[in-house]
């Protein structure tokens, strides 16, 4: 089991403060019914849980659903998993799949990314987020001998990637932005304390001039 995202301290935990200021920043205020598909521990849920009227995370791990639904209040929480969806066509307007691409078979991408579709309403908002183009570690399993890759990370996926596993036609995006893996930015007490405008200009600025490379892309797509 992965180390939970509440008990993060420094520099882990101030990389997911941002990341999750960001997916709130990326969500429209009048939304009604936001759907968070793998919420995991309920981190970012926390985060954006006052953005729509009901907020509901979904989470297949149940060890993780617990301590989401300890922590985070005014949220409801259900055990399902991305390709399987109980919910009606188009109960949402806002839907986000953070941290969870990059974990799943491509064929249970595209069949979780086609139910997401489809009970999401036009106009609605899609946020992905992911790792940037990953440099991925791979280690030694213990139990087949074989090649499996840290953290569970199956694929290094970008914009183009994300765009491909989309429904066709469907989706069109409308902003992005690349978060740093650039410890100055993200976590030095200097820069701690900025408001999220005045890091994501800092962040903008030095990503042009490849300063450093994006730890995660946060997408935002409008169903069309």
């Amino acid at each position: 089991m992965r180390q939970n995202l509440w008990d993060n301290k420094g520099i882990a935990l101030n990389r997911q403060i941002r990341r999750s200021q960001v997916v709130k920043k990326s969500l429209d205020r009048n939304s009604t019914m936001l759907l968070d598909i793998g919420c995991a521990e309920g981190f970012t849920t926390n985060f954006i849980k006052n953005i729509a009227e009901t907020v509901i995370g979904l989470e297949l791990n149940f060890e993780y659903l617990k301590i989401a639904i300890k922590k985070v209040t005014t949220v409801h929480f259900l055990n399902a998993s991305i390709e399987f969806l109980p919910f009606r066509e188009k109960t949402f307007d806002a839907v986000t799949i953070l941290e969870v691409l990059e974990h799943l078979p491509t064929q249970l991408q595209v069949d979780g990314l086609r139910e997401a579709s489809r009970v999401l309403q036009s106009t609605g908002t899609l946020i992905i987020s992911v790792p940037y183009k990953e440099q991925r570690t791979f280690t030694t399993c213990i139990h087949c001998n074989k090649d499996t890759p840290l953290y569970g990370h199956l694929h290094s996926l970008d914009e183009d990637m994300i765009g491909s596993i989309l429904p066709n036609r469907l989706f069109e995006p409308v902003k992005k932005y690349y978060l740093p893996h650039l410890e100055m930015i993200s976590c030095l007490n200097i820069f701690r304390f900025l408001p999220l405008s005045a890091w994501l200009k800092i962040n903008n600025i030095l990503g042009k001039f490849n300063v450093m490379r994006g730890y995660w892309i946060v997408l935002k797509y409008i169903k069309i």
